[in-house]
């Protein structure tokens, strides 16, 4: 088990975090991807924090994109 450098995902209670296993981002992307939600790791290149957030669909995901590139 170790953690992908590049992941932001600070929640190693998840058991899909990279640091709680040794496959990487698939768990998590997989994951989401089921659900029909993109992977907070995403989110967190928009803003600055995800604090709060309970929505992790790919329209509000758009509508962060879009309200920042405005």
């Amino acid at each position: 088990m170790s953690k992908v450098e590049f992941c932001p995902c600070t929640d190693t209670g998840c058991q899909f975090n990279p640091a709680n296993h040794d496959q990487g981002c698939n768990l998590c992307v997989e994951d989401s991807l089921k659900c029909g939600e993109i992977p907070k790791c995403f989110f967190l290149k928009v803003v600055d924090s995800v604090e709060g957030f309970e929505d992790w669909s790919f329209e509000h995901f758009a509508k962060l994109v879009l309200n920042k590139n405005s």
